[in-house]
């Protein structure tokens, strides 16, 4: 089966209302993402999707002429050119992703029993992105939990920590242990303050302490690992990293150094799904839990829905979903979607149609194309 075209196009699309991230230095009116598009000799489609557009763009530009005509098993099978492609273009695990929906179509599995994997349906936690009010995260919550999900990531991302360990007072106050909190602090990125050193991130891991939080999210700059490994012998709460990183021999480093608790690479922001089966047993073989990153545009969600399907619960037990505001999930993350997957009970269903499982509304992504 060789590969006849690839292209991107570049889809912007409004957004219900402003909306500024804890990672955001102004509101956002629009999202911005790269649709990926692969076709084999026989007609077959691929897709896939990815925020990281201009970068997209410059790879597929510069892969185009070697991998038109390539063999799609012969490319995903191929780790250094992979690992070369991320070197010279920046992220290809958008571009892998598409070929791997293009040979389970071809095969006609879904994606993650093309992978071995047996799991129907996946436990997620809400994922909030916004420093909001301790009233409106209350409030959030409360939405979660109705929806039978009991597992919450918040922002800590306020000029006053006093501010942000507040809000998980609420949150305890409100409900006790019947939700289970975890905390992303966002330093690993970003352009806006305050930016944590090694002793703010220790000062807050012993507060979370008192509070009995599942993880500490990329409390220090990715690359510091001396950081986290300091970190994680000084303080007695769960550390986690690694959405940023895209490259294997990074996460070798992360997991062998003891520095973190909790691995948490993209298929789509590293290399793709091979380079996360990887990390993920090295996860596995270590002792530590592997959750992936996976505020994505919809197809890359999706595509993380199915590596988590592929691997063990007892070492993936549930997959990030973005829920905040509440209808980011509908609006942007399945935007792209002809039927929706919704959350049942705190689980989401694996589709099991072929490929990454879904049909695009191609119609509707085409009026938003820039």
């Amino acid at each position: 089966m060789k590969i006849s075209d690839i292209k991107t196009y570049r889809v912007k699309i409004p957004l219900r209302e402003p909306t500024q991230f804890s990672w955001d230095p102004l509101p956002n009116t629009h999202f911005e993402f790269a649709l990926i598009e692969v076709t084999n000799n026989k007609g077959t489609k691929g897709y896939s999707a990815t925020q990281f557009t201009a970068q997209t763009e410059v790879a597929i530009r510069g892969l185009k002429p070697l991998l038109k005509g390539l063999d799609v098993e012969d490319f995903l099978a191929n780790d250094r050119l992979l690992e070369l492609g991320s070197w010279f273009f920046g992220r290809v695990g958008a571009i892998e992703v598409a070929l791997w929906d293009l040979l389970a179509k071809e095969e006609n599995l879904p994606l993650y029993k093309l992978f071995r994997g047996n799991r129907k349906i996946v436990k997620v936690y809400a994922s909030t992105g916004r420093l909001a009010k301790s009233e409106e995260i209350i409030d959030l919550v409360k939405k979660y939990y109705d929806m039978g999900i009991n597992v919450i990531k918040i922002r800590f991302h306020r000029t006053n920590i006093d501010d942000d360990l507040n809000i998980v007072k609420g949150i305890r106050k409100e409900f006790g242990e019947q939700v289970r909190i975890a905390i992303d602090a966002n330093q690993a990125w970003g352009l806006v303050p305050p930016f944590w050193n090694r002793r703010d991130a220790l000062k807050v891991a012993k507060e979370l302490e008192r509070y009995d939080v599942e993880w500490l999210e990329e409390p220090l700059f990715k690359d510091d690992i001396e950081g986290y490994m300091w970190l994680r012998r000084n303080a007695n709460v769960k550390i986690a990293a690694g959405e940023l990183e895209h490259n294997l021999w990074i996460f070798k480093r992360f997991i062998e150094e003891n520095a973190l608790d909790i691995v948490q690479a993209d298929v789509i922001y590293s290399n793709g799904i091979n380079e996360c089966v990887k990390i993920a047993l090295l996860a596995q073989i270590n002792g530590l839990l592997f959750l992936p990153h996976a505020w994505d545009p919809g197809l890359g969600w999706l595509a993380n829905l199915h590596l988590t399907a592929s691997l063990p619960e007892s070492l993936t037990p549930y997959l990030e979903t973005p829920l905040d505001p509440l209808w980011w999930f509908n609006d942007v993350i399945q935007f792209a979607f002809k039927k929706e997957i919704e959350i049942e009970n705190g689980y989401v269903r694996l589709p099991e149609k072929e490929g990454l499982g879904i049909e695009l509304d191609m119609e509707k992504i085409k009026k938003f194309i820039i």
